[in-house]
């Protein structure tokens, strides 16, 4: 006989599947009977006249079938898991062997051309200041000169 924890944990397929095999039940009886074995078994034998055993047959097929759908669906999910996470492996190696790769060859210019090094970091890092401090600047409100302020 089909458990209480197995119907239960599958109630939307099995509903369905009573649904189209068995017309005659409606929602409201199905909603009535939610997750009780028993009481489902009951009601179809009462609007249907079948045999116990051919009802539970029936929804212990029902179960199974939910089972084999869902381990399937569990297998692709992991592939598709697996595949997606070879990705990004694949992509963070290849980010970090670009980095280390772009490292090695600044420290390689750097131990070259050291006085070029410097001044092309100094020459940066002061566009670099410039270009914050005007756009901070640009962002502010304008603050009136003594002037504008002696003219109102």
């Amino acid at each position: 006989m089909i458990t209480k924890q197995e119907i239960s944990g599958k109630w939307k397929t099995v509903t369905g599947a009573v649904k189209e095999k068995y017309g005659q039940i409606t929602d409201d009886e199905l909603s009535q009977v939610e997750g009780d074995t028993e009481q489902l078994v009951g009601l179809i034998q009462q609007k249907t006249g079948q045999g116990r055993e051919q009802i539970e047959a029936f929804l212990h097929e029902t179960c199974e079938q939910c089972e084999s759908s869902f381990s399937h669906l569990s297998g692709v999910a992991s592939s598709y898991a697996e595949s997606a996470s070879d990705s990004v492996r694949e992509g963070y190696e290849q980010v970090a062997r670009r980095a280390r790769e772009g490292y090695e060859h600044s420290a390689e210019t750097v131990a070259q051309r050291p006085m070029e090094s410097v001044v092309v970091a100094l020459g940066v890092g002061l566009v670099t200041g410039i270009a914050i401090g005007l756009a901070i600047a640009g962002r502010q409100a304008h603050e009136p000169t003594w002037r504008e302020r002696w003219a109102r």
